[in-house]
């Protein structure tokens, strides 16, 4: 496990190794969240119940009942990583990733298919804005049913312009892989 450098205004972000089935992924990503929740939690000053007890919005959304530590999670083949925030958050990790075309034209809006046309690294290009995204419909907890190109992403070296303006990112690169987190200005 390491703690990536995310600013502290964020919440905090740590990574760990995943590897096997989707299932030994998730598991290694939830025994991550209860590894670090307790110290984060008393770093805010928010004392946590026992036992924890999860449960899920109406869209699915897993979350910390009566808690005031907001959570999310995000894991692929190598790497995993669990965010906390004092917010509402989404996080998404994916290795960089072969540009498609047929998600390019669904899921990118025009000024963000005109970056990738210009790109000299489209296929890093194209995983950061998908994180991106993914991290936004994560935080706001509709998952991927969010229309995707309403959101779009300006990228100017580390600086992330969004055109919603609800939320603020971070993102890296590490080790091939992309991460990427989304806090919620507000409640959405």
């Amino acid at each position: 496990m390491i703690r990536l450098p995310l600013p502290t205004a964020f919440g905090a972000l740590y990574a760990t190794f995943c590897e096997g089935t989707e299932r030994e992924q998730s598991a290694r990503v939830h025994a991550l969240l209860e590894t670090v929740l307790p110290e984060y939690a008393k770093a805010c000053g928010v004392t946590l119940p026992h036992a924890l007890q999860y449960a899920k919005t109406e869209m699915g959304k897993p979350y910390l009942p009566d808690c005031a530590v907001h959570f999310n999670l995000s894991h692929c083949k190598g790497l995993g990583v669990c965010l906390l925030s004092p917010r509402e958050c989404g996080a998404d990790t994916e290795p960089v990733r072969k540009l498609r075309e047929g998600v390019v034209r669904r899921v990118y809006d025009e000024q963000e298919r005109k970056a990738l046309a210009e790109s000299a690294e489209p296929d890093l290009l194209f995983t950061r804005l998908w994180t991106l995204k993914e991290a936004y419909v994560k935080a706001i907890g509709t998952g991927i049913s969010y229309p995707m190109r309403e959101v779009g992403f300006r990228l100017d070296g580390d600086e992330i312009r969004c055109t919603r303006s609800d939320a603020v990112f971070w993102q890296t690169v590490h080790d091939g892989f992309v991460v990427s987190v989304c806090v919620l200005k507000t409640e959405y």
